[in-house]
C-alpha cells in the first residue's frame, strides 16, 4: 500500500475532529494555496461531480479523465498529476492500471468502490494494496485521504529523484575511474594527470565528463585519447 492504512485512518479521524477548513489547509501549506492536480476515472456522473465538488474547495483541480483504464493511463502519463482517483467500476483492469501508475511514479492512487462491492475480479477488497474508500464518500475523508496520499507521493518522488542523482554520480565516478586507468596506461601519466587529461578532453569536445569516460571504451572512439 502506498501509505499505511492505520496512518491514513488516524489522519482522517484527526481531520474529522478538527474539521479542517480550506483556509486552515492553506495556512498549513505556508500561506499559499498549492496547485494540486488530479485525474479521474469515474464512470458515474453523480460520483464524478461529488468527488470534484469535494476536492475543489481545498485547492484540487481536475485536469484529465479516462473513459476506460487504457485511456486513463494515457491521460495520466501525459498530464502527470499529483493524484489519480479511480472507481473500481471503470471499464478495464483497474488494479493493473493502478499498479502501473504507482510503478512508474506517475501519481498517487486513490481507489473508490461502489456500495456493497466486496470483491474485484475475484480479489477481496480487503486484500487490495491501495488506499480504497467506499462510495458515497464523506467529503472530509476524501479530502484528507487525497492530501495524505499527495504528501506521501511528493516525499517518495523527491526521494527517488535524490536516489537517481546519487546513482548517476556513482556511475560517473565508476566510468571516470576506469577511463583514468586507460589514460594512465596509454600516456604514461599518474592518476591526477590522467584526471586532468579527461577534464581537458571533456572541455575540448564539449561533452560531459561521463560521456568522455565512457567513450574511452567504445569501439571506434580511440580518438578520445588522442
Amino acid at each position: 500500500m502506498p501509505f499505511g492504512s492505520e496512518h491514513l485512518c488516524s489522519f482522517v479521524l484527526l481531520s474529522k475532529q478538527k474539521e479542517i477548513s480550506p483556509e486552515a489547509r492553506q495556512a498549513e501549506r505556508g500561506g499559499l494555496m498549492e496547485e494540486l492536480e488530479f485525474c479521474l476515472g469515474i464512470p458515474g456522473t453523480a460520483d464524478r461531480k461529488a468527488v470534484i465538488g469535494a476536492l475543489a474547495p481545498v485547492g484540487w483541480h481536475a485536469v484529465g479523465e479516462g473513459r476506460e483504464c487504457n485511456h486513463l493511463l494515457r491521460t495520466v502519463r501525459q498530464v502527470q498529476p499529483r493524484l489519480t482517483v479511480i472507481d473500481l467500476a471503470l471499464p478495464g483492469e483497474v488494479l493493473s492500471t493502478a499498479a502501473v501508475i504507482e510503478e512508474e511514479a506517475l501519481s498517487a492512487v486513490l481507489l473508490l468502490a461502489q456500495p456493497g462491492m466486496e470483491t474485484y475480479r475475484g480479489t477481496p477488497l480487503s486484500e487490495v494494496s491501495f488506499v480504497l474508500l467506499r462510495l458515497p464518500v464523506d467529503g472530509v475523508i476524501l479530502t484528507t485521504a487525497a492530501e495524505v496520499l499527495s504528501l506521501e507521493f511528493k516525499r517518495q518522488k523527491k526521494l527517488h529523484q535524490e536516489l537517481g542523482r546519487l546513482s548517476e554520480k556513482l556511475r560517473t565516478r565508476v566510468a571516470v575511474e576506469r577511463a583514468k586507468g586507460a589514460v594512465m596506461k596509454r600516456h604514461a601519466l599518474d592518476e591526477q594527470e590522467a584526471y586532468r587529461y579527461l577534464q581537458k578532453r571533456s572541455m575540448d569536445l564539449r561533452l560531459p565528463l561521463k560521456k568522455v569516460a565512457e567513450a574511452v571504451f567504445q569501439k571506434g572512439r580511440h580518438d578520445i585519447l588522442d
